[in-house]
């Protein structure tokens, strides 16, 4: 008889595609379906079954082993098994959440604390100085309000297998941002400010003098700080923190409410840790709360 060709649990074979493209990342070889299979002790034939969707792997046990065999927030496993996110887009994720922390550590590594500073500050005062020309007070940001003030800058949909967003050169000093047609996902709005950060401070950097020269070991850094800035202000970002209902999971609150993915969420509160600048006004939400 032939199997049906929709599977029974769609979204345990998502995960079970996703645990299978990080393996085989971390291994850095091509893995057979029973490595997956194995971190939950699974036969061969459990393991079949889960990776054409005949299996429901949504235990809260399962989901933990998981995230801890395969050192993932444990967050993005379990939107994997609940259908939040596609393979595609928590396979973003997870790729942005180790640039997060090896841009970091770069720059930290190679720059003084005042270079550090003065990259940042520069970086900042040109994503205010969006924040303040396109009016933006109440998240989230709509994107379209900050690129209209880049006429060289154009966003197109398109079907796309292998990514979710992409910059095509058009013409010198012309670019457009093509992104995956559908649903427009918090992963493909920072994909889409990640392309715009990537234009606006290198390829186009000259026509930006307020940047000051770019230093190549800041180039990922500078992207960063610019696209978790962009979207989700560290300002606004104290004042919904004391709003918020701290029973409930603060992060998952705040990635819905700027419309950003949750590890860019997990960087701002991080960064609002580290940076000096903010150790003051971080402790005073934390009384508030």
């Amino acid at each position: 008889m032939k199997r049906p060709g929709v599977p029974k649990f769609p979204h345990s074979a998502q995960l079970f595609r996703f645990c299978q493209k990080v393996l085989a990342e971390q291994k850095g070889s091509k893995i057979h379906d029973q490595e997956v299979g194995n971190i939950l002790e699974f036969n061969p034939s459990d393991c079949s079954h889960w990776k054409r969707g005949e299996k429901n792997v949504r235990s809260v046990f399962a989901l933990a082993k998981l995230a801890e065999t395969l050192q993932l927030e444990p967050s993005l496993v379990h939107d994997l098994a609940m259908g939040s996110a596609t393979v595609d887009e928590a396979y973003f994720e997870y790729k942005e959440s180790q640039q997060f922390f090896f841009a970091t550590e770069k720059v930290k590594k190679v720059l003084t604390h005042e270079q550090l500073q003065n990259v940042r500050q520069r970086v900042m005062a040109f994503v205010e100085n969006l924040h303040h020309r396109s009016d933006f007070a109440t998240a989230p940001l709509y994107l379209p309000e900050v690129t209209r003030f880049f006429p060289f800058i154009s966003t197109q949909p398109a079907e796309m297998m292998d990514k979710l967003t992409r910059i095509l050169r058009t013409k010198p000093g012309q670019y457009t941002i093509q992104f995956k047609k559908g649903e427009l996902k918090s992963q493909v709005r920072m994909g889409m400010t990640q392309d715009v950060a990537k234009i606006l401070l290198t390829g186009e950097r000259a026509r930006f003098p307020e940047l000051g020269a770019s230093l190549a070991v800041c180039k990922e850094w500078e992207i960063l700080l610019f696209t978790a800035n962009l979207l989700v202000p560290k300002t606004l970002l104290l004042e919904e923190l004391v709003k918020l209902d701290t029973r409930k999971n603060v992060v998952a609150e705040l990635a819905t409410l700027f419309w950003v993915p949750k590890s860019l969420i997990g960087f701002q509160l991080q960064d609002l840790f580290s940076s000096e600048q903010d150790t003051q006004k971080f402790s005073a939400v934390e009384q508030a709360l």
